[in-house]
């Protein structure tokens, strides 16, 4: 396992999202700040190469070769590997199952093999697991769907699964109308009664991108148009709606060139097919939306996606609670936001307002709460942030604040 971290001069974004209507060029300074790149010095030799990566509240997953791999917290059995027992390295799953790609959740996490079945492991208080119960499972159990399954996306509590037939397919916690039933009841006192524990369908056969976030979920439909729903309380829906709740699915806009969307806490971010990158929401995490307002600004908030100023060249964006981190056709890796744990791979724990280019070499950004993992452009996994548990993978508890290479040697 090695750390990567050298001095060079990074680029940040003068703004980010800024009043709507404004588009601002990036302006280049020099931060002569420390970074971490995953294009820097060559990584440990391994003949392991990943393909899919994910980040839980405390873990994390690798997919190489159809093989499952995990490591940090596994106290409810997110690791998938049979037992609750912590992980510092990458531990495969001992299984014939071929995954393909995997998600991670707050304490549980979701697979999806090669001939598009689901399985989920964990904690299962919500039914995020989707076996019509509330009983845990430490080893992947397969969720029963009406045909084969082509995505997932889940976050703390709750699943949504893309389906073969354009069909969308939720579960798990419903407490803020994040599965999209517009005809079910808001929670009074229980607000585990409008769970769904087994998957449930969301109004529609048209949808060919979804995201789950935090108590709310956004989707993009075939004619380019773009759906949110679920909690509303700091406009993160992005719609014309000021409800603090919103139970069904509602139109952001009449925009019709939406490309992926990605729903955090209290904000969200999308790409539109130009390439260009929009937020929306309440920026209450430490400027987690960059666009280089103090906090509680009048200007922190966009009821409407506004567009993060700078080239159209992004193709991936990764959100959670605290931070923000993107990906461009260079294969830059940006991050801003928290940073309190340097899950940010600056070298430092300071709060970035902007977007500091943090590494090169990046396929792949997954964020979590505390922790940011790259996959490189050589199939590497590089993990950075707190480390407390393990969740960095390096077979330490030590914050490296630099993204570190762990990707798991063949065994």
């Amino acid at each position: 396992m090695r750390a990567y971290s050298h001095a060079l001069s990074i680029a940040l974004f003068a703004v980010g999202c800024v009043d709507r209507g404004q588009v601002l060029e990036p302006t280049e300074l020099d931060a002569g700040g420390a970074s971490a790149g995953a294009g820097g010095e060559p990584a440990e030799p391994t003949n392991v190469v990943i393909s899919s990566i994910a980040v839980g509240m405390s873990h994390g997953l690798a997919v190489s070769s159809g093989r499952l791999y995990g490591w940090g917290l596994n106290a409810a059995g997110e690791l998938g590997l049979g037992d609750t027992t912590e992980r510092r390295v990458p531990t495969p799953l001992a299984s014939d199952i071929a995954f393909v790609s995997v998600t991670a959740g707050g304490d549980y996490s979701c697979a999806l093999d090669e001939v598009g079945a689901v399985y989920c492991f964990g904690a299962n208080d919500r039914g995020q697991l989707g076996q019509g119960d509330r009983a845990p499972r430490h080893a992947p159990a397969r969720v029963t769907l009406p045909v084969s399954a082509r995505a997932l996306s889940n976050n703390f509590e709750h699943v949504c699964a893309l389906l073969a037939d354009a069909s969308l397919y939720c579960w798990g916690s419903n407490f803020e109308g994040e599965l999209g039933q517009s005809d079910d009841p808001p929670p009074k006192q229980d607000d585990t009664a409008v769970d769904f524990l087994a998957p449930v369908q969301v109004p529609g056969n048209d949808w060919s991108y979804v995201s789950a976030g935090d108590g709310a979920t956004c989707g993009i439909r075939f004619d380019g148009t773009l759906w949110c729903w679920g909690r509303n309380s700091g406009h993160q829906l992005g719609g014309a709606s000021t409800d603090i709740q919103v139970r069904h699915p509602l139109q952001v806009g009449q925009d019709t060139d939406w490309l992926r969307v990605e729903t955090g806490q209290q904000f969200s971010f999308a790409l539109k097919q130009d390439h260009s990158l929009w937020c929306w929401g309440t920026n209450v995490a430490q400027d987690a939306a960059g666009d280089g307002n103090p906090l509680g600004s009048d200007t922190d908030a966009f009821d409407v996606p506004t567009r993060l100023g700078g080239a159209r060249d992004w193709v991936s964006v990764g959100v959670r609670v605290f931070h923000t981190c993107a990906v461009n056709r260079a294969s830059e890796l940006w991050c801003w936001g928290r940073n309190i744990e340097g899950q940010l791979g600056t070298g430092d724990t300071n709060v970035r307002d902007t977007p500091a280019r943090v590494a090169t070499g990046s396929a792949e950004v997954a964020v979590s709460w505390f922790n940011t993992c790259i996959r490189s452009t050589a199939g590497h996994v590089l993990c950075t942030g707190k480390n407390d548990d393990g969740e960095i993978g390096d077979g330490t508890s030590d914050r490296p604040l630099v993204f570190t290479d762990v990707t798991p040697l063949a065994d």
